[in-house]
């Protein structure tokens, strides 16, 4: 028995027939499947007699909607334990049971969560493009994809002909919803963004996370090292410590590792993800849900062109998640930048760039072409920071940059043991032209050796008022 709660819950049955035919097919397209894992003891109700797609459509109807977010599917029994939890909510998933009898389903973002539904109303000859076949959820998904997300603002959804329009206009901008057609065929959707939600955090505190991909500690701040004029300013202002050591006997060195330590503050035994798999789901909290957990309201963001970044180690309670082009990292700037534009702009946001991870000869801090990506990136951070400093309310916000890597390089590879391989950086600075804000963290810290669990969780969590409980310790001259 997999779950003492299923015992208690063994009387409440679910037929096949109940759930049988195409809309329970398409409620498994809600659902993202881990084959041969499953949520230990955390069951709430058993359904007998249950295909995945019956069970699927059981958790999304009423009333199960309320609190079911994934199940455990039974193969050979044909049955499925419905839970309010998801892995990343209880340590992960248990993957060992004799046999691998269970698949694991848990139900996707709510792509309309960033959108506001006026029902029985739209903009009236402002429609950018339209889609045929469709759902909300599509239109959505369109709506903040890399392709549309530099102009896409919302859409108007015709409910009988299931087709949306996308649009560069809000109402706002148009004097208003037309809401008077015959019939009331379209719904309006709107994308949360001008106005955005406010942050809760007591002094106004956010957290801008910068993540290089396969940026060496020794390439920035050296003796003929490219100049790097944005994370210079940081520095500047700031800390820096350039041999934060990634990998080691836990793990190697690289990205879905790297990430998740910076991510979470453990080690891979720990966070669970020992290799760039796109199926192995984070076991530790996410650094952004700590967040959330504390104030629900809080808003986080992530935008990167990796898979694994925008999916299996992203925060499970992310409100905002864009998948730039392949090492476009001009689209994920803007991405930024439109966050940035917003009146209440996200709590915490993770901001990725992906080219100096350059796999082409080489990885030397004097290389030509190395240097070329780190100089060409510095530059994307630049527009973020000069982003950041125009909004009208800065003087009042607190804003903890952070920029670190999940790796260094050897040659044109990576992901084994020697020094250049785990050479990563770290820096903060939260008053980046903003000098009334006490500096959280000053000086080259280098000279203390820095785990990469050490890195980012525990001073994000030190300067949001969180305790930390990572395997990871801040430094000592940091904090408030």
């Amino acid at each position: 028995m997999k779950s003492s709660i299923r015992a208690r819950l063994a009387g409440l049955f679910l037929t096949a027939a109940a759930l049988a035919g195409p809309a329970a097919a398409a409620s498994l397209d809600a659902f993202a499947p881990t084959p041969n894992a499953a949520i230990a003891g955390h069951n709430v109700e058993n359904l007998a007699q249950s295909t995945p797609e019956m069970c699927a459509a059981a958790c999304l109807g009423a009333p199960r909607a309320a609190w079911c977010v994934s199940f455990d599917h039974h193969r050979a029994n044909q049955s499925c334990d419905l839970s309010d939890k998801r892995a990343e909510d209880v340590g992960g998933l248990k993957t060992d049971y004799p046999g691998h009898p269970y698949d694991h389903y848990s139900l996707k973002p709510d792509p309309l969560k960033p959108f506001v539904r006026t029902p029985d109303a739209a903009i009236s000859g402002h429609n950018t493009e339209s889609l045929q076949s469709v759902t909300p959820g599509d239109c959505a998904n369109a709506c903040t994809d890399a392709s549309r997300s530099t102009w896409c603002r919302s859409f108007d959804y015709y409910k009988a002909q299931q087709r949306c329009d996308l649009s560069d206009k809000r109402a706002s901008d148009v004097g208003g919803l037309k809401t008077d057609y015959p019939g009331h065929p379209y719904d309006h959707y709107s994308l949360i963004a001008g106005e955005g939600i406010p942050n809760p955090v007591p002094g106004n505190r956010h957290v801008l996370l910068i993540g290089i991909d396969g940026l060496r500690g020794d390439a920035v701040q050296c003796a003929g090292c490219v100049a790097t004029p944005a994370m210079s300013a940081l520095i500047a202002g700031g800390a820096f410590h350039g041999n934060v050591l990634a990998g080691g006997t836990k793990q190697a060195t690289v990205s879905g590792p790297g990430w998740s330590s910076v991510f979470t503050g453990f080690w891979a035994d720990k966070h669970g993800v020992t290799s760039n798999d796109t199926s192995l789901p984070l076991r530790k909290t996410h650094v952004f849900d700590r967040i959330k957990e504390a104030w629900p309201t809080a808003t986080t963001a992530v935008v990167g062109d990796w898979f694994n970044i925008t999916h299996n180690l992203r925060p499970a309670k992310a409100d905002f998640v864009v998948a730039n082009a392949a090492k476009n990292s001009q689209q994920a700037t803007d991405t930024v930048k439109g966050w940035l534009s917003w009146k209440h702009a996200p709590t915490a946001i993770f901001y990725y760039l992906h080219n100096v991870d350059v796999h082409a000869p080489s990885y030397d801090p004097l290389n030509a072409f190395y240097r070329g990506k780190i100089a060409a990136e510095d530059q994307q951070i630049a527009q973020v920071l000069a982003a950041l400093t125009a909004r009208p309310n800065y003087a009042n916000e607190e804003w903890l940059v952070v920029v670190t890597s999940d790796h260094g390089g050897v040659g044109s590879g990576h992901g084994g043991q020697v020094a250049s391989e785990r050479d990563t950086l770290l820096i903060l600075n939260n008053n980046y032209l903003n000098p009334l804000k006490t500096a959280y963290c000053q000086g080259n810290l280098s000279a203390a050796p820095l785990l990469q669990v050490d890195g980012t969780a525990p001073h994000i969590l030190d300067f949001m008022g969180l305790p930390n409980d990572t395997e990871g310790r801040k430094h000592s001259a940091c904090g408030r």
